[in-house]
């Protein structure tokens, strides 16, 4: 639980308990005037009555006046009831108008509140036999000024509750990030040590290879070294590749960028039940691995977007190779992204900046209610670049 909750939780605890000491006070007072002992004993009644029917309806189910709008209504006109009684019994009661302006807003949602704070006033003008002086106070000063006061507390419970949800967007997205960064990370360096592999032991292999085979009318024993020794070049070349292979990630250990893609869809459909195609278009081609990690890695956290910012009912991912470039689109038809769409956030400045280290670009387009639809394009390197 954050801080804000604690802090909404302590307040919406405080105003549903705020009854209770004017209920006691106008009690105390009740008892101490000169009524009989049996109509004192009465009242009494009615009071604990009263404190038993909020603590039912307000302490003991706190999440009734959000879902249950009509049962507290209910429980709201029961309190009026037993208010209006209490007064007619004993002035002291007038001390329970306020509790009444308040509990309108703790019981009752949206502008039917403000309806509840005009109500409050009818145990007074009851009990007051509905004099023209007290409507006009109650009705023409304590009423508008309740109904500010309340406005004020809604408007500040509402800011914390958008407070809240920023505050935990921001944490998910935080993690998220973090969990992206360290997966970045750990390609790069993957990464970094095939190139490294390849470049020095997997070329100094091959010229090996190349300069044995080229060796030629060497006698008995000394071709039977030589060809050991090509033989043992070759396996080491092999096993130097399978490492290479090895350090590639995931999802493309066994398959190409394409196969991957369309696994990562299917695989992310299966996770979080939200029906995704995949399509392929052009003749795919081997590309260089950094090429193949980005645009895996772009494939894995749009769809991450899109679970969970977009609301969608589906998504749309393609694979296009062209001449000189391969894109990557994917589209969903969820609730779209203000306009203009941000240019920081749900993870487009990491994909950014890992499709920018070659030279490529991301592009964004969405609107309010239409869906978003993410483009990666990079160049199309080869595999022997």
């Amino acid at each position: 639980m954050t801080v804000v909750d604690e802090q909404l939780g302590r307040w919406n605890r405080a105003w549903a308990l705020s009854p209770y000491p004017l209920l006691a006070v106008a009690t105390v007072v009740c008892l101490l005037g000169d009524a009989a002992p049996g109509d004192r004993l009465v009242t009494v009644a009615v009071a604990a009555g009263l404190g038993v029917w909020h603590w039912w309806f307000v302490l003991a189910h706190p999440q009734w006046p959000e879902h249950r709008p009509w049962i507290n209504a209910g429980y709201y006109a029961g309190v009026l009831a037993l208010a209006t009684v209490l007064m007619v019994r004993s002035d002291a009661f007038q001390l329970f108008v306020p509790a009444c302006y308040v509990l309108a807003f703790v019981s009752l949602g949206g502008r039917l509140a403000y309806a509840g704070l005009v109500a409050a006033n009818l145990p007074g003008l009851v009990a007051s036999g509905f004099d023209p002086d007290s409507a006009l106070i109650s009705l023409g000063v304590a009423t508008p000024a309740a109904a500010l006061f309340g406005a004020m507390i809604r408007t500040m419970e509402r800011e914390a509750v958008r407070r809240r949800e920023i505050n935990r967007e921001l944490l998910a997205v935080s993690a998220e990030n973090a969990r992206l960064a360290k997966q970045a990370g750990i390609a790069e360096e993957r990464a970094r040590m095939a190139r490294e592999i390849h470049d020095t032991v997997a070329q100094g292999l091959t010229g090996i290879v190349t300069q044995l085979e080229a060796v030629g009318g060497v006698p008995g024993e000394a071709r039977a070294r030589l060809d050991a020794a090509r033989t043992l070049a070759r396996t080491s070349l092999d096993e130097v590749r399978r490492s290479i292979e090895a350090l590639r990630p995931g999802p493309l250990q066994d398959a190409r960028l394409s196969e991957a893609i369309e696994q990562t869809v299917k695989t992310w459909t299966r996770l979080y039940g939200i029906p995704a195609r995949y399509t392929m278009t052009g003749e795919p081609v081997p590309v260089h691995s950094e090429v193949e990690v980005t645009l895996l890695r772009a494939a894995q956290e749009t769809l991450s977007n899109v679970r969970r910012h977009a609301s969608a009912g589906q998504a749309h991912v393609t694979l296009s190779y062209m001449e000189d470039v391969i894109v990557l689109d994917v589209h969903d038809d969820g609730r779209g992204l203000p306009s203009p769409p941000p240019s920081t956030g749900f993870g487009l400045t990491a994909l950014r900046q890992r499709v920018a280290a070659l030279s490529g670009s991301v592009s964004v387009e969405s609107s309010p209610g239409a869906g978003t639809a993410v483009s990666v394009t990079v160049p199309l390197i080869g595999a022997g670049s």
